[in-house]
């Protein structure tokens, strides 16, 4: 089994899982973390552990067995999906990932059948971010001084002319017409919006900012726009499974009623369609595949992995990957 991002601790718990006849390989970029794992594992006992100097990225060269790992678990927030972590990963074996999509992490457990990747399982979590030749710094872009921030942490920045101004101009509000209840897990959402709106990104704002409602939101930037996801109070309540709370878009700009629109049908969708279904099938594939090859869905490419979602209530002969949609609307 490989290990991508050592400590020692988790080296020696995938070795008991593994059996005595198994071993772990644990890859890690620094020094001082895979000495530590090595004296740990040392000291642990089981001799089944291998730390190995080096980018978890590229796997672990030299060490893959015959037919490829039996398991491989990355331990950091990933960015992509490597191409060495397939490529090492043994036919029908599983890759367990914390993956960001459109800055959302949730880790995946991914089958292997040929070249693409099948996910069997998600799990909300968070980690820390790689720090190999995959790292990646998102394209940021500070408003208003600095008080709010438009980041995408998947794709190229949309077309920012007049934002600032926008920004600072009347600001358009719409219902989404949802209403929820009590404590509301939305997580599906956020993935949902991810993945599906053309134009994706996130937006931080200072505490207490005057300009923008949420600290960290869900947005979209299109046609000089800009929109976001918020919520408000409708009942509040000492009992939590008494408090309501509605959804609302936040936009700015000159096509502000049009984009709010789009993001508000965009929740409306998921409520309809998504809500109860939880996380959709979702396979990956190589970054050269070609669209004709891809099977229908929502498409989110990465550097090296071109992601297909296929969220119910969305129209597979409709799918478009969100770049070459942001390509089109230019």
């Amino acid at each position: 089994m490989l290990e991508v991002g050592s400590g020692g601790y988790n080296a020696e718990l995938l070795a008991h899982v593994v059996g005595p006849a198994g071993r772990v390989v644990t890859v890690d970029v620094d020094p001082y973390v895979v000495h530590r794992t090595q004296r740990l594992c040392a000291e642990a006992g089981s001799g089944q552990v291998t730390a190995v100097l080096g980018d978890g990225g590229l796997g672990a060269p030299g060490h893959v067995p015959a037919q490829g790992f039996d398991g491989v678990v990355i331990t950091h927030n990933a960015a992509d999906v490597a191409p060495a972590w397939r490529e090492q990963l043994r036919e029908g074996a599983r890759l367990v990932v914390p993956l960001e999509m459109g800055g959302y992490t949730r880790s995946l457990t991914l089958v292997r059948r040929g070249d693409v990747l099948h996910c069997e399982h998600w799990t909300y979590c968070g980690f820390v971010r790689d720090r190999g030749a995959a790292a990646r710094t998102a394209p940021v872009l500070p408003l208003a001084d600095g008080e709010v921030t438009v980041r995408w942490e998947d794709g190229e920045p949309g077309d920012t002319a007049g934002l600032e101004e926008a920004l600072r101009g009347p600001r358009r509000e719409l219902t989404t017409g949802l209403v929820v209840r009590g404590t509301f897990n939305f997580e599906t959402l956020q993935v949902y919006a991810a993945t599906t709106l053309p134009g994706f990104c996130r937006l931080t704002a200072r505490e207490g900012s005057a300009l923008v409602a949420q600290q960290d939101a869900a947005a979209m930037l299109s046609d000089g726009s800009l929109a976001y996801l918020t919520y408000r109070k409708v009942k509040d309540s000492t009992d939590p499974a008494d408090r309501l709370t509605e959804f609302f878009i936040h936009a700015y700009g000159r096509a502000a009623e049009e984009v709010a629109e789009r993001f508000a049908e965009c929740v409306r969708v998921w409520d309809r369609e998504v809500r109860e279904s939880g996380y959709p099938p979702m396979t990956v594939h190589p970054a050269a595949t070609i669209d004709d090859q891809l099977p229908p869905g929502d498409v989110l490419d990465k550097p090296s992995a071109r992601l297909v979602f296929q969220w119910p209530g969305r129209t597979p002969g409709g799918a478009l990957s969100l770049s070459a949609a942001e390509g089109q609307r230019a």
